[in-house]
């Protein structure tokens, strides 16, 4: 279980919104001309802008690369689409679903070079020619929409102070119905009683919720108040109205909770600082002095697990990595917060410790307490290309479990006799048993007398004496009679059979036929069964017999 970092209310963050990701140790920010900055190398002197700001993962990109005075780079086309190139794990790591880009290169406010790239050539970059119709402006005008800003909850969309009147064009991009970042509320526990009012209108006029609240948000009017019961009503409609105010900003059903963790050693092939989250449930604790409220809330988000780390260039890396170092020290505590969606009706029994089913919409990444210092973000489309990079991992894994068990099941099964490798053939939808061997005839038909005729479960090699579905004699073992339980299978010809299913024995006559009710049965190629007994067929036959159940691909 991991605890939450309780935030007071001074403390209280607006954070960027969208889905962008921060390569560069600054926070992913967006322009006046509403680029996010997406890329940045210190050692390069560059800076890569996306256009679209918050929303600038897109099928199309549209890309800027500035280069300042001090880039080696500049005039040097070949080493700018090297640059460019390097983009690749951005792409594909930040924004999965794009599919193709085009970039410009700016060296000292001049456009001088024009490339593209798409997903197909594997986002290798190159040149293309310039647009006569549409030159690059080295200063754009004023935008008709201003850049994404999270607003407080009782402001109205505003399209810029001295913007003109407005046009038909396009008006100011919603924010997304669950941001990769929250907007200025309250997390954890106080998230948890916005969450519970936005549910229920009625929780906020209980006064156990107003005082809990007012004693966190409002603490000096609540301790000037006293024992003044109207100074204290004045204070408890006061948070009521506060709490509902604060509801209106957020999602429906999302909670913000943040986590402190660590990151570990930075990880070459992957390009990222591994984080590794404790768990699946995260505990909302709270402080409030007042009874009748749960004293802690958890949130099981199993998705949790897919925070496995944050993007960064080696350049960057380096650097972040130097600053955080102290007298041989490496600071390595960061602080993760969550959007979670959870789920009103999924409380636990427990009313003083609820849980919640909750899954994560998005999360930040920062370097401070405070979450002053932004380093990484994801929103929808990055947890959706997390989950299915999680799904492919965890199948990888089981495949990789799978092939490592199946080959120890070869091994021991080309050393065991052939009735121990024929009953695992025909009980294929039962783990492999190496202690297990095809039944003997007398020994089923004591134990069903043993227990007067009842059924017993039994597996056979048995050679049939006719065809049919009932009833059919056998001529080896003898005195056993089989019946399909299935009604639309049948035996054909007469030959050998591996069967299995349920003996019972008659309890009456002289040495009667015992009855035997088959579920499995496999018609044998082979006298006496000799093609049921390759250790290789029948480990694979048990794998597929088992994914089959589990309603997954046969590898």
């Amino acid at each position: 279980m991991t605890l939450s970092v309780r935030r007071p209310a001074a403390l209280r963050q607006r954070l960027a919104g969208g889905a962008a990701l921060a390569l560069a140790l600054l926070p992913a920010v967006c322009l006046a001309d509403d680029d996010a900055l997406i890329a940045r190398s210190s050692v390069r002197h560059i800076a890569v802008y996306a256009a679209g700001g918050a929303q600038w993962c897109q099928p199309a990109l549209n890309l800027k690369m500035v280069l300042n005075s001090d880039s080696a780079d500049r005039g040097d086309q070949a080493g700018q689409i090297a640059l460019l190139d390097k983009m690749k794990r951005e792409f594909e790591q930040t924004c999965p679903v794009a599919e193709r880009a085009d970039a410009s290169v700016v060296e000292e406010g001049t456009t001088t070079g024009h490339f593209h790239a798409e997903r197909s050539n594997g986002w290798v970059f190159a040149p293309v020619a310039v647009p006569a119709a549409a030159p690059a402006p080295a200063t754009p005008p004023a935008p008709d929409v201003p850049p994404f800003v999270a607003a407080a909850p009782d402001a109205t969309p505003v399209t810029g102070a001295t913007t003109p009147a407005p046009q038909p064009a396009p008006a100011p991009a919603p924010a997304p119905a669950v941001s990769a970042v929250p907007p200025e509320t309250d997390q954890g526990y106080w998230g948890y009683i916005l969450f519970s009012g936005r549910n229920n209108p009625e929780f906020f006029a209980n006064t156990d919720v107003q005082r809990c609240w007012a004693q966190e948000h409002m603490h000096a009017e609540w301790v000037q108040a006293g024992s003044d019961d109207f100074r204290q009503h004045e204070v408890l409609t006061k948070a009521a109205q506060d709490m509902q105010a604060q509801a209106a900003s957020i999602g429906p059903n999302l909670i913000y909770a943040g986590v402190q963790t660590e990151f570990g050693h930075y990880d070459f092939q992957t390009g990222q600082f591994p984080i590794e989250m404790q768990g699946e449930i995260l505990r909302l604790p709270h402080t409030c002095s007042t009874g009748n409220m749960p004293w802690s809330i958890s949130l099981r988000a199993p998705e949790m697990r897919t925070i496995t780390g944050f993007a960064m260039s080696t350049d960057e890396a380096r650097e972040f990595e130097r600053k955080r170092e102290n007298y041989g020290w490496m600071n390595r505590r960061i602080w993760v917060v969550m959007a979670l969606e959870a789920d009103p009706g999924t409380p636990q029994d427990n009313p003083g410790q609820p849980t919640f089913a909750a899954t994560l919409q998005g999360y930040s990444v920062y370097g401070d307490a405070q979450e002053h210092t932004l380093l990484y973000q994801a929103g929808p489309e990055q947890i959706a290309a997390q989950r299915a990079q999680a799904a492919r991992i965890a199948a990888a894994k089981r495949r990789q479990e799978m092939m490592a068990r199946r080959d120890i099941e070869i091994r021991q099964l080309a050393n065991a006799p052939l009735p121990v490798r024929m009953a695992n053939w025909i009980n294929v939808d039962q783990p492999l048993e190496l202690f297990h061997s095809l039944d003997n005839i007398r020994n089923a038909r004591y134990l069903s007398l043993q227990g007067d005729g009842r059924p017993v479960p039994a597996s056979f090699l048995v050679q049939t004496a006719g065809s049919g579905q009932k009833n059919v004699a056998t001529t080896w073992p003898g005195h056993l009679e089989l019946s399909m339980a299935d009604a639309q299978a049948s035996f054909g010809d007469a030959g050998w059979y591996l069967v299995s299913g349920t003996l019972n024995t008659p309890t009456q006559g002289d040495f009667p036929a015992a009855q035997m009710t088959v579920v499995h049965s496999y018609a044998c190629t082979q006298p006496q069964c000799t093609d049921a007994t390759d250790a290789t067929q029948i480990a694979d036959r048990k794998i597929a017999a088992a994914q089959a159940a589990a309603g997954k691909p046969v590898p």
